[in-house]
């Protein structure tokens, strides 16, 4: 049970230049044909990009190796306490088993209705938990994406790039001048931004 890490889709642009000419004065008259005053088109704007490597991102932003901790744990917490619910069915069933051979068609009646109701309840138990941890699973993703996202909108806040892609394998984005890479810089500022936070939230939790 891993969480997705995906940040902002890639794009594809294209450019459309426009060209114009003046046009031809009439021939064999000394009087000069009037003409339109055009105002000029303006100059098409080159758009600013950027991208991120954005399985750097995830294997380095703190945040999301916090997150992927806590899942880990969790899962693993949810794996003992199945285990345990299971055993103690198991051992109800094996003590049921061992009665059999002197119970009443009415007590065999009941023990068969309480196997059944045991292994629905292990069911429900196991569902529950597999819901709550998909529940928390999405959760952290939704952080996640909202952080990089916020700090996208303050790393951008001069207005430099009209788009800040995502370079990831297997993505859309196949190939880009490494020169455009804001990688190290992002990536150091969620962790900045994240560690600050970290900081902030223990001293407020230690303050008497």
């Amino acid at each position: 049970m891993k969480i997705q890490k995906t940040l902002i889709g890639s794009v594809l642009l294209a450019a459309l230049t426009m060209t114009s000419c003046d046009r031809p004065q009439n021939e064999g008259t000394s009087e000069t044909a009037p003409t339109d005053t055009l105002e000029a088109e303006p100059e098409p704007q080159a758009l600013s990009i950027a991208f991120i490597y954005g399985d750097t991102i995830n294997k380095k932003y703190n945040f999301l190796i916090d997150a992927q901790s806590e899942l880990d744990a969790e899962e693993k917490r949810i794996q003992e306490r199945v285990q345990r619910k299971l055993q103690r069915a198991e051992k109800r069933a094996q003590e049921l088993n061992e009665q059999a051979p002197t119970m009443t068609q009415a007590q065999m009646q009941e023990a068969q209705l309480e196997l059944q109701n045991l292994d629905m309840e292990l069911q429900q138990f196991q569902e529950k938990l597999a819901s709550d941890f998909r529940k928390r699973e999405r959760e952290l993703q939704t952080e996640y994406l909202s952080r990089v996202n916020e700090y996208l909108d303050e790393y951008n806040a001069d207005g430099t790039y009209d788009f800040v892609l995502n370079f990831q394998s297997g993505g859309n984005l196949i190939w880009a001048k490494e020169t455009h890479d804001v990688t190290e810089d992002v990536l150091k500022g969620l962790n900045e931004k994240y560690d600050e936070e970290l900081r902030a939230d223990k001293a407020e939790k230690s303050t008497p």
